[in-house]
């Protein structure tokens, strides 16, 4: 599904687990960056109404301390929604008992609503605990508008966070197999509760420890940050954001991974899952399940700290991110260069800016994992300028993605990409 300039559409689906309320900090720090459709209480097999269950009102409450730092994020952005707005987007779904979808709820039918509602999608449908919810609201379309289910299936994309219940497999997989679901099995736990155990690079773990996150995230940035861990853990800060991976797809960064699961970015990079027609499970970069999540940490948690400032901070007193521009070419798709094999060509992001008049640094690098070609990468003869020269390899019938990455030199750095598409001899 091809991306687009529009703000991405997005539902969020959630057990309730400490690490849901820890990623529902970070989402509302981000909600300026999408167009938020429903906040929907779910169940899972872990945490259904009765078991382990966080209740009903911790959205809400969560809400009411973005509430009282609002002022400060709209400064930074306007297009941060009013709470009261997000309070209307709140509902219960299917919460009884793990994989129930047997009923209509007020989440399901919302879901519905908007994937049968007269504006274009995508629509992404984020999954942080059992697919049940979506699951129903797929079956109420199913029995009520069964000619519809061919748009909807193009309409909407799923990103599940594990698989945590049989709704999956049981009932989406086999009745709705033109779906595109994105399923992070694995690659989510580099972000979760076993972090430490997965990110190989001491100083990448660095960005999830203790003392980044105090001084960063938590100490003297206002009461939602100020909420983060969300329940009493005598061990470490970042407990977890597992489910945070989920909408770090969605945001708008320059790499252009909604076009296509294979791309990769914050949210990870996918597979075709292996029998299936469009079920996408983690691909690895590097030979490791985890990298394409782990390398990008320190950009992300850069960023998180920049959003966390901005709730206390003035505009003139806080960093904003670049805006790559490559070849005069701002979009968030990918940049698509036709080119014969064995050329020289030149790729300027001279173009490129920073809102606060910050000195940017330039970094041009290939990604091989995405990249259709194998064998010989293209040269990059001047990784470290604006603009570059790049030698094709001589084999034609290949794809090749360049990343310009862009980062400022304010506090904390920011850092923006963009991606080129070499298109060799097709």
């Amino acid at each position: 599904m091809a991306a687009t300039n529009e703000k991405p559409r997005v539902i969020a689906t959630t057990d309730g687990e400490i690490d849901d309320r820890c990623s529902m900090i970070r989402f509302l720090l981000y909600a300026n960056e999408w167009d938020i459709e429903g906040l929907i209480y779910s169940s899972s097999r872990f945490h259904w109404q009765g078991h382990n269950w966080a209740g009903e009102t911790w959205i809400e409450d969560q809400i009411d301390r973005y509430e009282r730092v609002v002022d400060r994020l709209q400064a930074h952005d306007p297009d941060y929604p009013d709470p009261d707005e997000l309070r209307d987007l709140v509902a219960v779904g299917n919460v009884a008992d793990v994989g129930e979808m047997d009923e209509e709820t007020p989440g399901s039918n919302q879901i519905v609503d908007v994937l049968l509602d007269d504006r274009p999608g995508p629509v992404y449908l984020q999954v942080w605990g059992g697919t049940n919810t979506v699951a129903r609201a797929l079956r109420t379309i199913e029995e009520q508008h069964p000619d519809r289910m061919a748009e909807v299936a193009e309409k909407a994309i799923v990103y599940i966070i594990l698989n945590q219940d049989r709704t999956l497999r049981e009932y989406i997989q086999p009745n709705w197999p033109e779906l595109q679901v994105l399923n992070s099995f694995r690659q989510f736990a580099v972000f979760a509760y076993h972090w430490d155990e997965l990110i190989p690079d001491p100083d990448i773990r660095a960005y999830l420890g203790d003392e980044w996150m105090r001084t960063h995230i938590i100490d003297d940035h206002g009461p939602l940050c100020g909420a983060y861990p969300t329940a009493d853990w005598d061990e470490r800060l970042f407990v977890s954001e597992g489910d945070t991976p989920a909408y770090l797809h969605q945001i708008p960064v320059g790499l252009g991974s909604l076009e296509h699961p294979s791309f990769g970015g914050w949210g990870g990079r996918f597979r075709r899952e292996p029998g299936s027609k469009n079920v996408w499970i983690g691909a690895t970069d590097d030979g490791d399940d985890y990298k394409p999540i782990w390398r990008w940490i320190p950009d992300l948690q850069r960023d998180f700290a920049a959003r966390a400032d901005w709730c206390v901070s003035d505009v003139d007193a806080a960093n904003h991110p670049p805006a790559v521009v490559v070849n005069g070419d701002a979009g968030r798709a990918p940049l698509r260069i036709d080119v014969d094999p064995g050329a020289v060509i030149t790729v300027d992001g001279r173009e490129s800016t920073d809102p606060d008049g910050d000195e940017l640094a330039f970094e041009w690098w290939h990604y091989p994992e995405p990249s259709s070609g194998g064998g010989m990468p293209p040269t990059i003869h001047h990784p470290h300028r604006p603009r570059t020269t790049v030698t094709v390899p001589e084999a034609d019938g290949r794809d090749d993605h360049l990343i310009l990455s862009v980062t400022d030199d304010g506090e904390p750095p920011l850092t923006r990409y963009r991606r080129v598409i070499l298109e060799v001899g097709n």
